[in-house]
């Protein structure tokens, strides 16, 4: 801070001591905001997006269709301010409230059965503006009492530049109703918005149970670096004192590479030997399949030759046996 700023400030909070309220305050607050060139600019590109977000948001909101759906089952509030009586100048806040979606009965403090109502909430697209002017832009899931998530939120991003809002809050928007989808109780996602939220609960900043966890994606990404660079250091390793070892006697490193060629060459012959046996009892097999398929044709050709002597025999058996049947009639007669 400069030396005029600081004079500025001092003179401001003697005023404020003095004078609570004066309404000469709100005038040297305006001027000392302007020394702050920078952060006042974005104070003042976050003050027109806070004016612009209700009637920002409900364009986008008639323009998807698949509001409607979320909207029966869900009423969709877009509060400057927040949700609290839209009294935070700092935050804009654009969610799906609660509703009811089923009953329990429980037992009460006296012992006497009660119905209660169980609820579910929507989810929550929230834009924070920082002490320094750049706004956090985070989402919530929907849930409901015995349902939720894993994450408490995710960071889409920090908009160090606010005046870019505006042109963002439809890529906001987008995952917005993506997460709704796919964490409340009756959503409808589609292939693409589960892969938007796939997305940015892999490649985005989650926080779970109070703690900023590591981005997914560069936790894999560096367990996949961690590994390869271990295997490939140690690789290096061994090449390296194999070669120094290796330098440091040749006598017997040629002792190595020829002890090395004739166990090579032993176990070339043996391979060798080996496939010959192997083309021999191939051979043989081959040999023997034959002679078998022969001694099976033979054996076929017999039985079906004693076959057909037993028909025939059979055939003139029942010949003879019609004949005497004949000649007995006959002869009753």
């Amino acid at each position: 801070m400069t030396k005029k700023n600081a004079n500025r400030l001092e003179e401001l909070n003697n005023a404020i001591t003095l004078h609570p309220n004066s309404s000469n305050i709100k005038g040297m607050l305006d001027a000392y905001e302007k020394g702050m060139t920078d952060r006042a600019k974005r104070y003042a590109a976050f003050d027109k997006f806070y004016g612009d977000a209700k009637e920002l948001f409900e364009s986008y909101a008639d323009s998807t269709p698949e509001c409607k759906h979320l909207g029966d089952l869900y009423s969709l509030c877009i509060c400057p301010g927040g949700r609290h009586g839209g009294l935070d100048k700092r935050k804009v806040e654009i969610f799906y409230g609660n509703r009811p979606f089923d009953s329990v009965t429980t037992i009460d403090k006296n012992l006497q059965p009660t119905k209660k109502l169980e609820t579910a909430h929507g989810a929550t697209l929230s834009y924070q503006r920082t002490d320094d002017g750049q706004v956090l832009c985070c989402l919530y899931p929907a849930a409901s009492e015995n349902f939720r998530p894993p994450e408490d939120f995710i960071i889409l991003g920090v908009v160090k530049n606010p005046a870019t809002l505006t042109s963002e809050s439809k890529r906001h928007w987008k995952k917005f109703l993506a997460y709704m989808q796919v964490t409340c109780l009756d959503g409808k996602p589609s292939i693409f918005q589960r892969i938007r939220v796939f997305y940015i609960r892999n490649f985005k900043e989650c926080v779970v149970n109070g703690t900023v966890q590591r981005r997914k994606a560069s936790e894999f990404t560096g367990k996949i670096v961690q590994y390869a660079a271990t295997v490939g250091l140690s690789g290096f390793i061994i090449l390296f004192v194999t070669l120094a070892k290796e330098s440091s006697d040749s006598t017997q490193a040629e002792k190595n590479r020829q002890e090395m060629l004739r166990i090579y060459s032993n176990i070339q012959a043996s391979t060798q030997l080996i496939a010959k046996n192997s083309e021999a009892i191939e051979a043989e097999i081959q040999r023997l399949d034959q002679n078998t398929s022969k001694n099976l044709q033979l054996l076929n050709d017999a039985v079906s030759k004693n076959t057909t002597r037993s028909e025939n025999a059979i055939s003139q058996l029942e010949l003879g046996k019609k004949v005497e049947d004949a000649d007995d009639q006959k002869t009753v007669k």
